[in-house]
């Protein structure tokens, strides 16, 4: 790993266990591996159980570019034939970077290539399930067009270096939400009931960990009047008039 790698990858770890929230986690996860591995697109599918049958169910993709989340909603659609399932079941984390498995042109025969991908461009594909506690709990899949080339042994070595920070972080803002849940009400509760967007739940989540708007500039890429915009957003969408009233949501 060169110099310039390295610092990369410091910076890395340090932004995902800085992250305290789920919210939070997934586009700092996003932005931190394209800084490393650089891609055109990425995507995060977070895999719950059913209850019943164990089956993987794969939720809402977090995507960047955003509009690249309709192209995952396709895969997600014919998922079930996807040779790379059965990452959605494994137990411990992975990497499979397509043109080394699928070599040739044996990987533009596969479907999900000819109906997805190939109409965007899109040659290479390198895959990692989050496992934490002996299940997946998430995909993360980086894409590179023509004009980038292939992904190499290097960038498949990068994100296994970093894989069991990913999971370690994953797995404790997981285990956070869930103790949160206990406590009182969820972000996902409180979200769905007052119709916050995306960034206003990054915010409530900071919010909840009792930090000022500076330490929440520093958080997130935002000017100040922005931030404001977004608090009073959150004030009148909860019905509070305060930062105070806020945090009361948090017990309901």
């Amino acid at each position: 790993m060169e110099k310039n790698d390295f610092l990369i990858y410091n910076e890395a770890v340090y932004r995902l266990h800085d992250c305290q929230t789920l919210a939070e986690l997934k586009p700092a996860l996003l932005t931190q591996v394209r800084l490393l591995v650089p891609c055109t697109y990425a995507s995060l599918i977070p895999i719950t159980r059913d209850p019943e049958t164990l089956a993987a169910v794969h939720g809402e993709p977090v995507c960047v570019p955003r509009g690249f989340q309709p192209v995952e909603k396709a895969w997600l659609e014919q998922a079930d034939q996807a040779y790379t399932l059965w990452m959605s079941h494994a137990a411990e984390t992975m990497v499979v970077r397509d043109s080394e498995v699928l070599a040739g042109d044996n990987c533009f025969s596969a479907r999900s290539y000819r109906e997805v991908y190939l109409r965007h461009g899109i040659v290479d594909c390198v895959q990692m399930n989050i496992a934490w506690g002996g299940q997946t709990l998430s995909r993360l899949a980086l894409y590179r067009t023509r004009e980038e080339g292939l992904f190499t042994e290097q960038d498949t070595f990068c994100l296994r270096a970093l894989a069991n920070h990913i999971n370690l972080a994953w797995g404790r803002c997981l285990r956070g939400r869930k103790e949160s849940a206990a406590a009182g009400r969820s972000m996902e509760e409180l979200t769905a009931e007052y119709q916050l967007t995306r960034r206003e739940e990054e915010i409530l989540g900071l919010v909840f960990r009792e930090l000022n708007n500076e330490e929440i500039l520093e958080k997130i890429t935002i000017s100040q009047n922005t931030l404001h915009k977004h608090l009073q957003n959150l004030y009148r969408k909860c019905g509070v008039s305060s930062r105070l009233g806020l945090l009361k949501l948090r017990t309901g």
